[in-house]
């Protein structure tokens, strides 16, 4: 019986191990933001996985040992800190009212304890240095000083009225995936641990975004706006300030320009922070900058990306992690002489880091072929703590990623990779599908991607390339799409990268697609308007037209950016690059998807090019996918298979 069993163990996992099975992806877990104690014993980490009852992505909070034992679940909530001491784990969870409260709980045993009971949602918090008090911001309604009253309403009554209207006079309203906002502003407050009534330490037209932290005077340090009366572009004003909490004294140490991310070193001396001095183009490479005895300096200059998650190794090295050709590095700045090291060589590495303990890195490790585990670098080696997806993906081969650089036309460098199908065979040409990455400024990595690894189980070959725009590549790169996007660049970019590709022999050309949502759905709308080789395309929540876009999103400042001048004065440049208006030239069977919840490139976008293209008679279809704001599958579970459903029928109705 025993043998029976074991072969039926083996034959099944031969069976099942060609590729991915799309029902896999219930069983996926999303590991991340893993965070030491200070006594360098235990560490907690984010769990999320899928509700597959209620069709929702849920995360939990779990804690293990040091050295990956004794994984096990801690709490229901989000963003979790550690006391001081290391006995307790401060995080935010909703109450009974729906609202994201700050909650303690012992490491070892005991109840959680309620700490704040505010009617807005608790967004920041931080312990203080002797973990007797938490920092913590939280939303300021404004009150309406514009509201018409209805004659006749009787008080007492039961009148069952149409609510107020929404009064608007900001540029910015509304955020997507939030709806309409809330006219106000956040502030400080200050709460014992061990709970009680909250002191509200701000008096500002602030508007305080995060980053907070105590220093060791009991003053507080985090990012704001820093133009008190002017909040409609805060991607290009914010600053570091620090707040005396008895005092009230605001400062800001940082210059003017961009800053953020602060960081109190060790010893309490220095304060480092990124960021740059304006913000003139739409990407900016930013810099590490300290603050100390008051005057501000620059560490860092040329890098690739912006420097992220800042950790004090020592009152003399500081570590950070950085977006660089195709790969998520950790480097570490020596702040005596100014020189930066990496702290693993290598090409393609995805390490995001998220804590430090006595030297030793913290973070999550991702490849290729597995999602994203707990690991830690020490000596410049890493080593894994968790594999929660091992049980699921481990019974499928799934299908090898290569590098490739290539040269565009005009002789720009451009870095990509593809995936082969797990069963490839080199006397064979498969179909492709070229994914083309959103933001526009954003960066494609090898890192495993369930969707992408279905479709090359299917027998797609995969292709994702970087192409100019794309951050990670130094400042000039991704600005080079400044103010002409799309444009010819990224278009010859990522034809040239299906051209080297195909060059290689083995992609059958009668069976190419193209797909991409968010910028990836911009130029993918774009590469149909001037190129007519793929059989057929998917383009996921665009953008298609400019001047109806800036009227109807929820980042309009950021869509007049694009441009030199507002359409109102030369609408040419705006309508040059509007997909819509290359409608007439294109000829390829192209798919729309949109969330009907999208506010930032919304539903009018893919409505306008849907029925353009039906009037010209290009096959076409309109998949509207509810319960879903930007992007099409990230809110509920059913809609990725629904979204992975929808292309994938799109493709084999297209296949010769």
């Amino acid at each position: 019986m025993h043998k029976l069993f074991l072969l039926f163990l083996v034959f099944t996992s031969q069976v099942f191990s060609k590729g991915l099975a799309p029902e896999n992806y219930w069983d996926i877990q999303s590991i991340s933001n893993p965070k030491i104690n200070n006594s360098g014993d235990y560490i907690i980490f984010s769990k999320r996985y899928i509700d597959k009852k209620n069709d929702s992505f849920e995360s939990e909070i779990w804690i293990m040992d040091v050295n990956g034992e004794g994984k096990r679940f801690f709490s229901k909530g989000t963003n979790y800190e550690w006391s001081y001491d290391g006995t307790r784990v401060a995080f935010l969870k909703k109450d009974q009212n729906d609202v994201n409260q700050i909650f303690v709980k012992q490491l070892e045993g005991g109840s959680e304890t309620k700490i704040t009971n505010f009617d807005y949602d608790i967004k920041d918090f931080a312990w203080s240095r002797n973990d007797d008090f938490f920092a913590f911001s939280s939303f300021n309604e404004y009150e309406d000083d514009w509201v018409v009253e209805v004659p006749g309403e009787k008080k007492g009554e039961d009148y069952n009225w149409t609510d107020d209207p929404k009064v608007v006079t900001t540029l910015h309203w509304r955020y997507d995936g939030q709806g309409e906002l809330e006219s106000g502003e956040n502030h400080l407050y200050i709460v014992s641990t061990s709970g009680g009534s909250a002191a509200k330490v701000s008096d500002w037209g602030l508007d305080f975004t995060g980053d907070l932290q105590w220093d060791f005077d009991g003053n507080l340090i985090f990012t704001g706006n820093n133009t008190l009366n002017d909040l409609e572009t805060p991607w290009k004003q914010s600053a570091v300030f620090t707040l005396n909490t008895e005092s009230g004294d605001l400062k800001k140490i940082s210059p003017e320009g961009v800053f953020s991310t602060p960081k109190l070193s060790l010893d309490g001396k220095s304060i480092a922070f990124t960021g740059y001095p304006s913000k003139d183009f739409s990407s900016v490479a930013y810099d590490v900058y300290l603050y100390q005895d008051g005057f501000v300096e620059r560490y860092t200059e040329n890098l690739s990306d912006s420097p992220e998650n800042l950790f004090w190794l020592s009152k003399n090295e500081l570590a950070f992690q950085i977006d660089e050709r195709g790969s998520s590095k950790v480097k570490i700045l020596n702040i005596v002489n100014k020189s930066l090291r990496e702290v693993i060589r290598g090409f393609n590495e995805q390490f995001y880091l998220s804590s430090a303990f006595d030297s030793e890195l913290f973070g999550t490790y991702a490849s290729a072929s597995r999602p994203p585990e707990i690991a830690t670098i020490s000596s410049g080696k890493i080593s894994k703590l968790s594999n929660f997806n091992e049980v699921v993906l481990g019974q499928f081969n799934l299908g090898e990623t290569f590098e490739i650089n290539y040269s565009a036309p005009d002789g720009t460098d451009v870095q990509g990779w593809y995936i082969l199908p797990p069963e490839f065979d080199d006397s064979k040409k498969y179909p492709l599908i070229l994914i083309i990455h959103g933001g526009p400024h954003a960066m494609y990595r090898p890192q495993f991607n369930y969707l992408w690894h279905q479709f090359a189980s299917d027998g797609y070959i995969i292709l994702f390339t970087n192409p100019r725009g794309s951050t990670g590549y130094g400042s000039d790169f991704a600005n080079v799409i400044d103010n002409d996007y799309p444009g010819p660049g990224d278009l010859s970019d990522l034809l040239a990268g299906v051209d080297y590709v195909t060059n290689l022999g083995i992609v059958d050309e009668r069976n190419m697609f193209v797909q991409g949502c968010s910028g990836g759905g911009v130029l993918t709308a774009w590469v149909v308007g001037h190129d007519d080789r793929f059989a057929a395309a998917a383009s996921l929540c665009p953008v298609t037209n400019w001047i109806s876009m800036v009227g109807t999103t929820d980042i309009p400042a950021w869509t007049f950016d694009w441009f030199d001048v507002p359409f109102w004065e030369d609408p040419k440049d705006w309508l040059d690059r509007s997909p819509i208006m290359r409608t007439g030239y294109i000829k390829t069977p192209t798919l729309f998807m949109t969330g009907v919840l999208d506010i930032r490139t919304p539903m009018p976008q893919t409505e306008e090019m849907y029925v353009a293209l039906k009037e010209a008679g290009v096959d076409t279809v309109l998949v509207r996918m509810n319960g879903e704001w930007h992007g099409t599958g990230r809110r509920k579970p059913t809609n990725w298979f629904r979204t992975y459903g929808y292309l994938s029928e799109w493709y084999n109705r297209y296949t010769e």
